[in-house]
């Protein structure tokens, strides 16, 4: 599409080597959404299959090209795949066959993903008019409390599952996980402006897990100002929505084989930002780290292993990891359930706008 001769307003919203100018349409109506995934698909096809396959997609390292490959297999299946170049096109048609992989784009199920939220959201305020009091917002590893990965179900995911079962869905308060498998810091701030914030019955709690995906081929300390910058506005504009919500945001993990490694100056530094902003905003805003408990005990050589059974493809945690992730925030979201904010004047706006 020329955009010169567009109806529609445009924007540049970055630039990288490997590719031109992504340009984003100002309007944030759904429909002109759409037109932006026309544009960017066959780019975003490339790469997506390239990863699902294990082919070589160029700039990324091998050990990138397994990780972003965790829907196919493991860790060394992939891995194999990757150093067999006369396999690679036998094991894409095979597991084409195997798991029935969609030919639509990548942008086509991230966007179903996201009406059907929009939609959960709304039924859930309209059935009872009592909606969520917890809501987790995120990328993948958000998702995985749902055993899904762009709103498919998963195997891998699906023992996570099982650990919402008993950690969130049993408890008095209601919860429900919104995340997008793939999701930076832009996407989600996205989203929430476009239907997946309730508009009514404002949660008790909203959880954000999310800067991950943000420092993956970019790791310099000026990306990290980046991405906290981006929680931050997120963190921000749920406020302005849901002013008597207790956000809650998460440190970004650690992954990988080991730790620190090149990207964890940037990582720590991402969650030293989201620490001190919730000092700064501590009426509403919170902060929590469960990164250590996925590191080994003992550092070998001044580093320490990622723990292969509880992150097993480097990136997303197990059903044993999440298990430790929820048997410390569970606690933490129970408190901030029953934890009412307070105005200025030191009354709780639950009581100020019930009167």
């Amino acid at each position: 599409m020329d955009k010169r001769t567009s109806l529609i307003s445009w924007k540049p919203v970055k630039r990288t080597k490997r590719h031109a100018t992504v340009w984003r349409p100002c309007n944030q109506d759904a429909a002109q959404l759409q037109l932006q995934v026309s544009i960017q698909r066959h780019r975003e096809d490339v790469q997506w299959s390239s990863a699902r396959s294990g082919l070589p997609i160029k700039g990324s390292s091998s050990r990138q090209r397994v990780m972003e490959g965790f829907r196919g297999g493991s860790r060394d299946r992939w891995a194999g795949v990757a150093r067999s170049s006369a396999r690679k096109e036998v094991h894409r048609r095979t597991l084409r066959k195997q798991h029935k992989l969609p030919q639509h784009s990548k942008e086509d199920d991230w966007l179903k993903v996201h009406r059907r939220y929009v939609e959960e959201v709304e039924a859930a305020e309209a059935a009872d008019g009592r909606g969520w009091d917890v809501i987790f917002y995120g990328d993948s590893i958000m998702e995985e409390w749902r055993g899904t990965f762009l709103g498919a179900p998963w195997g891998p995911f699906s023992d996570v599952r099982k650990v919402w079962s008993v950690f969130f869905a049993s408890k008095p308060y209601t919860s429900i996980a919104l995340g997008i498998a793939g999701d930076n810091v832009e996407h989600l701030l996205w989203r929430l402006q476009n239907g997946e914030v309730p508009a009514h019955k404002h949660p008790k709690v909203v959880v954000i897990m999310m800067g991950t995906n943000d420092l993956v081929d970019n790791c310099t300390l000026q990306a990290a100002t980046k991405t906290a910058a981006g929680i931050m506005e997120i963190s921000s504009m749920v406020h302005s929505k849901l002013p008597h919500t207790n956000i809650l945001n998460l440190g970004v993990l650690p992954k990988g084989e080991i730790w620190p490694k090149r990207c964890s100056k940037a990582v720590l530094a991402v969650n030293s930002d989201l620490e001190e902003y919730a000092k700064a905003d501590a009426e509403f805003a919170h902060y929590a780290d469960f990164g250590k408990g996925f590191l080994s005990d003992e550092p070998v050589g001044n580093r320490f292993e990622v723990k292969e059974a509880l992150v097993p493809d480097s990136f997303h945690p197990s059903a044993v990891g999440m298990r430790i992730i929820a048997s410390q925030l569970e606690p933490i979201v129970a408190a901030l359930v029953n934890t009412p904010i307070r105005n200025t004047t030191g009354q709780s706006m639950e009581t100020r706008i019930l009167a």
